[in-house]
C-alpha cells in the first residue's frame, strides 16, 4: 500500500461540511491528475455531469443539483473557489494551514471536540464509499486511529459528525459496514457507557488488539492524537521510523499487513474464497467479478462477503464497466445447467429421427436439446417430439429405452 495513490481532506471537515459535500471535495482531489499544481491552491477543470459520473449517482436533474449545492456549501465554507457551474469550468482547491486547530464546544465534553491536521484516504478505497454516510464514517474512524491509544467516540459525537440526531446515528453507525465497533462500555471522560472505539472495515489491526490500548484523554491539544496528516504526498522519515516499518513489512510478509490480506481474513471463513485475488473480486469496485465469485455472493453464510458483494454488484459504476461481461456469464451458465437437466434424462435412451421417406437416424441428447432449445419440434411428452414447420422431411422423433 506505500506507493499506492492517496487524497488527504482537512480534519476541519468534519466539523462544518456533510458527506455530499465531503465526497465532491475527494472526487475533485482525484481529478487533479487532470489538472495541475501550484505553489499556494490546487487547480482542476471539470464539469458537474462528470462529477455526477465519478460520484456514482443517477444522471438527471437532481443528482446536477445535489452536486452543485454541495460545490456551493464548499465554497462558502472557503475549500474551494469557483466562477460559475456552467459547462466546463475551473475550481481552485484552496490551500488550508495543516497547524490550525478547530474546536466545537458541546455540553457532554468540557474541553470540545478538536480537529487538526489532514487524513489521507487511499484512492482503493474512495469508490467502496460513495454511498449512504459511508464516507464519512470512514474517513472519521480513520482520523481517530491512534498508534498507542484508542479514541473513544460516543454516540452524541457521532450525531455532531454526521449532522444528525443522536438516536439516527445510532442506527447509522450500527448498521454500517464500512466501520467495526470495538466495544468498551463506561467513559469516566463524556459520562457515557456506549462509548466505543472503532476501526475501518479495511484496518489491518483486529478488534481484540485495539481493545488492550489504553484511552486517549484530551488534557491538552498536544497529543497522543494520531500524528497530523500534512497535505504534501511525501515527507522524510527518521531511520529509526524506518527500520521499525522494515520489521513491520517483514512481519507483514507472514501475516499479511495490506488491506486486501485484511478483507481477505474477514471474508476466509467461506472456504470457497481461496486467495486475496477472489476476495478483491467480490470487494473492490475496480476489478470484474467472476461467475465462480458471484455465485459465493449469493449463498455464502459470510455477511461480510454478502453485503461487499452484492453491494458492489449494484454500483452504477461497476455495472456500466463490467456489469454486462458478468450477466452474459450467468446467461451462459444457466443455460448449461437447463441443458444439463435435459439431456441427463436421456443418458440411457435411444433417440431415434423417423423421416417422411422412411429413414431413421439415432441422434444425440444434446441435438435433441438444440431442436428443442431453438423451437423446432414439440411435445406433450418426453418420449415423442413433432416437428415443425420448419422441418417438413421430419415425420417424428421417439425415445425408447437402450437395448
Amino acid at each position: 500500500m506505500k506507493n499506492e495513490n492517496f487524497v488527504q481532506i482537512p480534519n476541519k471537515m468534519f466539523a462544518d461540511t456533510n458527506n455530499d459535500e465531503k465526497l465532491v471535495y475527494v472526487k475533485l482531489l482525484q481529478s487533479q491528475m487532470v489538472g495541475y499544481l501550484d505553489k499556494d491552491n490546487r487547480t482542476t477543470m471539470t464539469t458537474v455531469p462528470m462529477l455526477v459520473a465519478l460520484l456514482g449517482w443517477s444522471e438527471g436533474t437532481r443528482s446536477n443539483k445535489r452536486v452543485e449545492v454541495s460545490l456551493n456549501g464548499l465554497k462558502e465554507k472557503g475549500y474551494i473557489n469557483f466562477e460559475s457551474t456552467k459547462k466546463v469550468f475551473v475550481v481552485e482547491i484552496n490551500n488550508l494551514d495543516n497547524n490550525e486547530e478547530h474546536v466545537v464546544s458541546v455540553d457532554w465534553k468540557s474541553s470540545g471536540v478538536k480537529f487538526k491536521g489532514f487524513t489521507k484516504i487511499y484512492y482503493s478505497v474512495i469508490d467502496n464509499l460513495l454511498e449512504d454516510k459511508d464516507f464519512t464514517l470512514y474517513a472519521y474512524a480513520e482520523y481517530r486511529t491512534m498508534k498507542t491509544h484508542q479514541y473513544r467516540i460516543c454516540y452524541a459525537e457521532w450525531a455532531l459528525i454526521l449532522n444528525c440526531k443522536e438516536r439516527q446515528a445510532f442506527d447509522i453507525v450500527n448498521d454500517s459496514k464500512v466501520i467495526v465497533k470495538v466495544s468498551n462500555g463506561f467513559d469516566s471522560d463524556t459520562k457515557r457507557r456506549e462509548t466505543n472505539s472503532y476501526l475501518t472495515f479495511n484496518s489491518v489491526e483486529d478488534e481484540e488488539e485495539v481493545s488492550l490500548k489504553p484511552t486517549y484523554k484530551d488534557k491538552s491539544s498536544e497529543s497522543k492524537e494520531k500524528e497530523t496528516e500534512k497535505p504534501v504526498v511525501k515527507k522524510s522519515k527518521k531511520n529509526s521510523e524506518k527500520e521499525a516499518k522494515g520489521l513491520k513489512d517483514e512481519i507483514g510478509k507472514f501475516f499479511g499487513n495490506t488491506m486486501e490480506d485484511n478483507i481477505f481474513k474477514k471474508m476466509a471463513s467461506d472456504k470457497r474464497i481461496t486467495s486475496v485475488e477472489q476476495a478483491m473480486e467480490i470487494q473492490d469496485i475496480n476489478k470484474p467479478m467472476s461467475l465462480a465469485m458471484w455465485k459465493v455472493v449469493q449463498d455464502s453464510d459470510n455477511s461480510f462477503v454478502r453485503d461487499y458483494g452484492n453491494k458492489k454488484l449494484q454500483n452504477k459504476a461497476w455495472k456500466n464497466k463490467f456489469g454486462d461481461d458478468l450477466n452474459e456469464a450467468i446467461r451462459k451458465d444457466k443455460e448449461s445447467a437447463h441443458k444439463t437437466k435435459f439431456t441427463s434424462k436421456y443418458f440411457f435412451k435411444t433417440i431415434t429421427e423417423y423421416y417422411v421417406d422412411g429413414e431413421e437416424r439415432v441422434i444425440t441428447a444434446d441435438e435433441l436439446y438444440d431442436y428443442v432449445n431453438h423451437k423446432m419440434v414439440y411435445s406433450d411428452s418426453e418420449t415423442y417430439f413433432t416437428p415443425s414447420n420448419i422441418l417438413q422431411d421430419l415425420k417424428c422423433i421417439k425415445v425408447t429405452d437402450k437395448i
